[in-house]
């Protein structure tokens, strides 16, 4: 993308009408930013679709930054006489726990789907993520998925089961299955699903 772009163009890519305050271009950046993060597809395509959408909105928050005026000093704190820093956006942010986060409010807003990639991700990126299978595994249930729900709540126990006892959690005398936590697991997916049915309301 070109450097020398158009400030009527960087308007629009940042969805704004022309003139809009400093305030307004930096939310519509965060917004657009998070929107079209590359690490949100896990498509190959949409990840490079992505990347050059971050590209364009970056080239054009910097035209609106450079163009702008300053803003006027707010008056929160008149006595303050230090230099405000500028605002950094880090576009490389995303922890297992933001992903985590973003799927509890995709599932909370009915967005399952979305709410099971965020999920994913949290899972890829922290394949320990108890909270995350066990999330990912109610949201499975919600969708009438009882197999991929049952097998995240199973690894979710086997987990929480590795933590609590780690020296006993491999016994070659009893090579027996782990079945036992079905009536906790059940219990867990009536629980979910009725708190979702709740936010539902």
């Amino acid at each position: 993308m070109r450097d020398d772009l158009n400030i009527n163009d960087a308007y629009e890519i940042l969805e704004l009408e022309p003139g809009a305050s400093p305030a307004q271009v930096k939310r519509a950046y965060r917004k657009l930013v998070k929107i079209w993060h590359p690490d949100r597809f896990l498509n190959q395509k949409q990840k490079q679709e992505a990347e050059e959408k971050i590209k364009q909105i970056n080239v054009a928050y910097n035209k609106l930054k450079s163009e702008s005026p300053s803003e006027p000093p707010t008056t929160e704190n008149p006595s303050s006489s230090l230099p405000k820093k500028p605002t950094k956006v880090s576009v490389k942010r995303w922890d297992a726990e933001a992903f985590y986060t973003l799927g509890v409010k995709n599932s909370t807003e009915g967005r399952y789907e979305d709410a099971i990639a965020d999920f994913t991700h949290a899972i890829h990126l922290n394949p320990h993520y108890i909270d995350a299978y066990k999330y990912r595994g109610l949201v499975c249930s919600q969708l009438g998925y009882e197999y991929r729900a049952t097998s995240d709540l199973n690894k979710a126990a086997q987990i929480e089961q590795e933590l609590t006892n780690p020296s006993g959690a491999r016994k070659s005398s009893s090579p027996r299955r782990v079945s036992k936590p079905k009536p906790w697991l059940k219990r867990l997916c009536q629980g979910i699903k009725s708190l979702l049915r709740l936010n539902r309301r």
